[in-house]
């Protein structure tokens, strides 16, 4: 017996133990009910067992050979798989694509890059299989490095030899305040008139330092000393701690959507921009920079459909004036413009 399965062979045994039925095996298989059932009794002797049991009027598989059907289908099935990803890596590198991507992308990414990634990824790149991985900026680095993901979306600046950055899109920073409180009418505000508030910190001092320092050295220089009561991990675990009036916290406007109603952003109008990057360690097909430049263009088209959103940043040279976005109403009341 050859080493190789006769793949022609079992699949007339996987018709027939389907069916049952030598004429309906054959009539599916286009192929005449004597050749398969000569096929099948000749793998029968090669195998030395029998697979059926026939009668004048029925068709039934032996113990032996409902256990053989039985694993042969789960081989047939993995082959199978393993066969269609043989092809999916063929035709990736025929197109000089990769076989398969991985995107890390730090728990405080904007949600409209990860939408953006999974809608290209299904427009554009169907073949590829791709797939996204939360992890925080740090671990995503590692990773990277490793060859574990083959890019990582986060926040510059990025300070780690070996990996590139293609910028994508700008973003900018928010306080995550309780909906009623001093700051409940607030729609932009400095970051000195926050002092006093206590810090729910995203623990970005462990997982990007480098961003943790520009934005602590940035508060400082302004008169906001930046001390941090408790950490998360996750944008919805500041939300909840905030919305027990645990604390403020500052995070990034793109992982504002759709905020609970209990807090609400206060877009911070004196702190640099956050600049979005996705970063990586070889691209030899080109393929990350093709697909960086997709993300920066759709992201820029996002942003310009939605620029009535957010005020622009504020400037107060010498005594402050409220800007417009926040003057009062007829009725005397701040109009409730939230953020994210």
């Amino acid at each position: 017996m050859d080493s190789l399965p006769p793949l022609r062979k079992l699949q007339y045994v996987l018709a027939v133990a389907r069916d049952l039925h030598f004429r309906k095996a054959a009539e599916r298989l286009h192929v005449s009910q004597p050749a398969i059932s000569r096929q099948i009794r000749e793998y029968e002797e090669e195998i030395g067992f029998e697979i059926l049991h026939r009668d004048h009027h029925f068709v039934s598989l032996t113990k032996a050979g409902r256990a053989f059907v039985l694993d042969v289908e789960g081989i047939l099935g993995r082959m199978e798989g393993e066969f269609a990803a043989a092809v999916r890596r063929a035709r990736a590198i025929s197109r000089e694509v990769p076989a398969e991507y991985t995107v890390g992308h730090s728990p405080f990414a904007p949600m409209q890059i990860r939408r953006i990634a999974l809608a290209l990824q299904q427009e554009e790149y169907r073949d590829l299989p791709m797939r996204l991985r939360i992890l925080p900026t740090s671990e995503l680095l590692n990773a990277i490095d490793n060859e574990v993901v083959q890019a990582g979306i986060t926040y510059s600046p990025v300070d780690h030899a070996g990996v590139s950055v293609i910028p994508i899109a700008k973003d900018h920073w928010v306080a995550i305040v309780p909906a009623k409180g001093r700051f409940s009418e607030m729609a932009v505000a400095r970051i000195q008139e926050f002092r006093g508030e206590p810090v729910i910190s995203n623990g970005a001092d462990r997982t990007h330092p480098a961003l943790f320092r520009q934005l602590q050295a940035e508060c400082i220089a302004k008169g906001f000393p930046f001390r941090a009561i408790a950490e998360v991990t996750s944008p919805l675990e500041a939300f909840d701690l905030v919305a027990g009036n645990a604390g403020i916290a500052f995070l990034p406007a793109g992982v504002c959507e759709g905020l609970p109603s209990a807090v609400r952003a206060v877009r911070i109008s004196d702190i640099s921009p956050l600049e979005i990057v996705l970063i990586y360690g070889s691209d030899d097909s080109g393929f990350t920079h093709q697909f960086a430049e997709r993300i920066r263009v759709k992201m820029s088209l996002g942003d310009r459909a939605s620029d009535d959103r957010y005020p622009e940043p504020l400037a107060f040279p010498g005594k402050r004036k409220p800007p417009a976005s926040v003057l009062k109403t007829k009725s005397g009341k701040l109009p409730n413009r939230s953020v994210g």
